[in-house]
């Protein structure tokens, strides 16, 4: 198992920074999807968490509170990053945090050409496939 830490920040936090040059290089940069789409009026409200390796900060996501159920939202690993284990690494951390919580699922709109990283992770298919900013997209999601 790799050695990651989530970091949990809110919204007003100054490292938040951190996560908007994240989105902005994955999400904008990477898969072209406008500036516009990458903060919404959820951010102020959502746990948001930094993923760091001891050294570097690879990546960030967040979470969506609902009742009993969790909606993982804009999970991304920097590019140089991948392959290392750390999203898988993050998602079981954070599976043990939100379930001590009393949580007991997390779902997510996967932007289909990753759903496999997410299947790995114990997300199951839900649904048809459908359009979000341009790019397909299937609902996941998994029981705690």
């Amino acid at each position: 198992m790799s050695q990651i830490q989530v970091i949990k920040l809110n919204f007003k936090d100054k490292d938040f920074l951190k996560i908007k040059i994240i989105r902005k290089s994955i999400f904008a940069d990477e898969l072209g999807i406008s500036e516009s789409e990458l903060f919404d009026k959820f951010d102020e409200f959502c746990d948001h968490f930094l993923i760091f390796d001891g050294k570097n900060v690879v990546g960030s996501v967040r979470f969506v509170l609902s009742g009993e159920s969790l909606k993982l939202e804009r999970m991304g690993i920097l590019q140089e990053f991948r392959t290392k284990n750390y999203g898988r690494d993050c998602i079981v951390q954070l599976k043990e945090f939100y379930s001590a919580l009393g949580y007991t699922q997390i779902f997510l709109d996967s932007i289909y050409s990753v759903r496999n990283f997410y299947k790995k992770c114990g997300f199951l298919e839900k649904g048809e496939i459908f359009q979000r900013v341009g790019i397909d997209h299937i609902r996941m999601s998994l029981t705690l």
